[in-house]
């Protein structure tokens, strides 16, 4: 009796632990759960200015999402789409990832290569963007990306130094020309132009003389080989001339040095250029799109600052709609971001800037004025090819310092660039 009475007694306390642990183990498991945190990462290029923001608004969005943990990937510019094309051939790019406009179409031709955020519609205000916002990331009808804002080549001039020449405000390229003349002899150059701006410049003066654009709106390459012929003797006059420096000597601090009396740049840059100007006390104001005299085209274009777009394959769509709704149309974010990547597209970070009078200076002022422009027409996203860019700089380059004539540096050029639009 004694025996089976331990043996019960046993069997009962083995049961007991047996339930004590099982408890145990669930309640761990249970708290597991709890604390286990999404991980969703982020990837963007910027400056310092533009990391810390970004990193400051990363860290505010995290102590409101306390199951969320943000990766930020950052790095400068330079190098970024290398790296970037790497982490797409290894599928290791970020759950969210800022995109150059050309990139976007490049990575998704077909719009298949992101996830379509019009799945997401349930986590990201898409109604806080204008139709002609998101066409910019709409491939095939898939919404591949919404952008941070709206760009565009933009003049600006320093007023007091063409008041000092006694020079009006130049609004077409024979104006410029003609403020080469007065200022050359001291050296100053009418305006500075970006490698971009260059480029686009160039590209705008054969749409203004011939009426034909570079790509159709397929994206089929349209020039002949004397319409790239006109392009690179357009930039020659412009650099011989002295109404521009070569854009491989471009120089950000020029402009307050007073080295140019105004420069041609990205609306989103301007604050490098313009602002360090004005805390000297000059009056740099925006100027027109300048045109061709006989002009049968406007030739300048708008486009996406930059594109926001969602790893297609990402395990936590939602966490990173949420986090990618709030980098667009957060309040806290807007106001920690200004206008650092532009004027933002979306409404609802404009509102929050409005409230809080940040909607100022001469980003907002350029802005307003592309906004109110019926001239300028939504860029091929394949105009911005770097490739073609980079090959219209050397060529260009080569005809200015004497190492090619224009004759079969046009040729090259052009057959080089239908390659490249192929």
């Amino acid at each position: 009796m004694r025996t089976r009475i331990v043996r019960c007694a046993a069997l009962t306390a083995s049961a007991i632990c047996t339930v004590t642990v099982m408890t145990g183990c669930a309640l761990f498991e249970r708290r597991m759960e709890h604390n286990v945190k999404t991980e969703v990462s982020f990837s963007w290029w910027g400056k310092d200015a533009r990391n810390e923001y970004t990193l400051d608004g990363l860290k505010a969005y995290q102590n409101s999402n306390k199951d969320v943990v943000v990766r930020p990937e950052y790095a400068d510019f330079d190098g970024f789409k290398t790296r970037m094309d790497v982490e797409f051939f290894s599928d290791t790019t970020a759950d969210i990832m800022q995109l150059n406009y050309s990139w976007l179409y490049e990575y998704s031709p077909d719009g298949e290569d992101f996830y379509d955020l019009n799945e997401l519609s349930e986590y990201i205000n898409l109604s806080a963007f204008d139709d002609d916002s998101l066409s910019y990331g709409t491939i095939n009808g898939k919404l591949n990306a919404v952008p941070t804002g709206t760009n565009c080549i933009t003049f600006y001039y320093n007023k007091t130094m063409y008041d000092r020449y006694g020079l009006s405000l130049p609004e077409n390229w024979s104006d410029l020309i003609n403020a080469a003349e007065v200022m050359k002899s001291d050296e100053v150059y009418p305006v500075e132009m970006t490698k971009k701006a260059a480029y686009l410049s160039s590209v705008a003066y054969v749409e203004q003389v011939t009426g034909r654009k570079m790509l159709s709106d397929s994206g089929e390459f349209q020039y002949t080989s004397e319409d790239v012929r006109l392009m690179l003797a357009f930039y020659q006059e412009m650099l011989n001339k002295k109404v521009t420096k070569p854009a491989w000597d471009f120089d950000r601090n020029d402009l307050e040095k007073c080295l140019t009396a105004g420069v041609a740049s990205w609306i989103s840059d301007a604050e490098y250029y313009c602002e360090p100007a004005q805390k000297f006390g000059f009056d740099i104001v925006i100027g027109d799109y300048p045109k061709h005299k006989q002009t049968v085209s406007s030739g300048w274009y708008k486009k996406p600052t930059s594109v926001y777009a969602i790893k297609k394959n990402t395990k936590s769509p939602e966490e990173a709609a949420k986090l990618l709704d709030y980098l667009v149309n957060g309040e806290e974010m807007a106001l920690l971001q200004g206008m650092g990547k532009g004027v933002p597209a979306s409404k609802a970070a404009l509102e929050a800037l409005e409230a809080r009078h940040m909607l100022d200076g001469i980003e907002y002022k350029a802005n307003e004025k592309m906004a109110n422009s019926e001239e300028l027409e939504i860029m091929s996203p394949k105009l911005e090819d770097q490739g073609v860019l980079d090959l219209f700089i050397s060529t260009s380059e080569s005809l200015y310092y004497g190492r090619a004539e224009i004759e079969n540096a046009s040729e090259n050029l052009y057959n080089k660039m239908k390659k490249s639009f192929k």
